[in-house]
Order: structure tokens, then sequence, then C-alpha cells
């Protein structure tokens, strides 16, 4: 186990001890375990899963950011950190769909860029929602052992 610590600007999203991490890194993802060699990273956007002591998972969407792992601690810090759970698909596509409105009439390539990450960000939102109810329907599907479906 180590530790693992995730805050935002605004408040602190998860402390406590986790089994493994896996991450967004820009160049792809990465994988944390306990006694991880030190480590700085930067982040793109994408899905952060956290695997807990119990073995179970949590997914969330992290904008970007940094990672620090050091002396089986690991501090994630992002502009943006919310639960794959907590994502509603309509308002995720909603706001792809107002960025692509946008997009169409930047006018300088700053605002078109500014605009293509939002695009991605959004898309990725709208993803991992999208696996958080699979995975409901799933899990409500398969009667447990003895019960009648």
């Amino acid at each position: 186990m180590f530790h693992l610590t995730i805050v935002t600007t605004e408040q602190t999203i998860y402390e406590g001890a986790v089994h493994m991490l896996i991450a967004p890194a820009i160049d792809g993802e990465i994988g944390i375990l306990t006694n991880h060699h030190p480590l700085v990273t930067k982040l793109g956007p994408g899905a952060l899963r956290v695997v807990k002591p119990d073995q179970s998972e949590e997914r969330l969407f992290v904008s970007g950011g940094y990672l620090e792992v050091k002396n089986n601690k690991a501090t994630l810090l992002s502009d943006i950190a919310e639960s794959a759970d907590a994502i509603e698909i309509g308002e995720a596509r909603a706001a792809r769909e107002r960025a692509s409105k946008l997009l169409q009439t930047a006018s300088t390539g700053l605002e078109r860029e500014t605009l293509e990450k939002e695009i991605q960000m959004h898309l990725i939102r709208e993803r991992l929602a999208h696996i958080g109810q699979v995975k409901k329907k799933k899990t409500k599907q398969i009667p447990l052992e003895g019960q009648v479906p």
C-alpha cells in the first residue's frame, strides 16, 4: 500500500491508502504500486483509476495536472477531479457540443487550441460516464448466488 492524496484548487478529493493508481500521463497511462521509484510527471486529461486496499476500484476524471511519487506517498494536483459516477452524460455531451459550435467561429489559433482541448476533455468525461452506466447495468443484471433473476 501507499498513501494517495488528490487535490484540486478547491478541495482535497481523496486521501488514503491505495493498492494501485493508474493515471493519464501525457505520454500514456502510468501505473503506480508500492515502492515506486521517485517520480514527477505531467498529466493529461483522462481517466484516473484508484484501486483501494479491498481491491474495489474508483474511476475519476482529471483535467490534467501533476503527479509526484516519493517514499510511498503520491500527490496528484489537478484543476478538475471528479468521480466518474458523478458525471452526467447529457451534461458532458451538451458542453462538448457547445465547444464544437464555438470552434466553428474561433478567430485565433489560441482560441481554436483552447476549444479543441475543451472538446477533448468533455469527450473523455462523456466516455467515462458511459462506462459507469454500462458497469451499473451489468452489475444489476448479474444475480447473486442462490437468487432467481
